[in-house]
């Protein structure tokens, strides 16, 4: 991005943050634009194209660009003994898990890295939640099937893991560790969260133990859309 299109684009930037647009109200358009910072056409149209990339505006063809609709961030509490499902319920209704996979883990997968588990079979469950319904976070569960067989016996019905443990004999859980790191979606990641591609998401991984026998059940994936959340360390 040049000089030019980085002066249109700020300059949007602040106005959206001023709350200077209206939700679903139209975008100055590429003329105006043109005339109040002397730019060539193109330079307009590369700044949008950014800020629809980041998913702040969509474009109707023939008609212009619009600010898309803000969706309140649900808050998030970086805890490994509460399980999602029991989170977004304090916080909506309107809340939805759907499990997108089940499947035996390769052993040539980079899960296989982690401790404890190079020698192990892992099952993974995949979960798509769902808030107002729209896509809002990927929970990946890599599950050590030597310490939870049943594991293979869930239905795609599942929606909350930490429901399946307890059933299970699990009665207290505790993590080792959780890491954070902030990444932009890739196909698959657009595909099922239905977002831009520059949109950031957060990155949570962490690990889940019956802590009453010390054994590892899972390590834990979770893509959370950045726009939909944020988060309470």
């Amino acid at each position: 991005m040049d000089e030019q299109e980085l002066v249109v684009k700020e300059y949007l930037l602040q106005e959206i943050e001023a709350g200077n647009y209206s939700q679903d109200g139209k975008m100055p358009s590429e003329h105006t634009l043109i005339e109040m910072f002397g730019v060539p056409r193109i330079k307009v149209r590369n700044a949008y194209d950014l800020l629809e990339k980041m998913g702040l505006i969509y474009s109707q063809k023939g008609i212009g660009r619009f600010l898309r609709e803000k969706q309140k961030p649900l808050e998030v509490v970086m805890s490994g003994d509460i399980s999602f499902s029991e989170k977004m319920l304090k916080f909506t209704s309107n809340y939805q898990s759907v499990v997108t996979k089940m499947e035996q883990v390769p052993k040539e997968h980079l899960i296989f890295s982690k401790p404890y588990v190079q020698h192990s079979d892992l099952y993974l469950i995949e979960r798509l939640r769902f808030i107002d319904e729209e896509p809002a976070a990927i929970h990946r569960s890599y599950v050590v099937v030597e310490n939870m067989p049943a594991i293979k016996q869930v239905n795609n019905e599942l929606s909350s893991i930490y429901t399946f443990y307890q059933q299970h004999g699990v009665k207290q859980f505790r993590s080792s560790f959780s890491h954070l790191a902030v990444k932009f979606p890739n196909e698959l990641d657009r595909s099922l969260l239905a977002c831009e591609i520059l949109v950031p998401l957060v990155k949570v991984e962490s690990d889940s133990w019956d802590d009453e026998h010390n054994i590892l059940l899972e390590y834990t994936e979770i893509l959370y859309r950045t726009d939909r959340f944020f988060f309470q360390i």
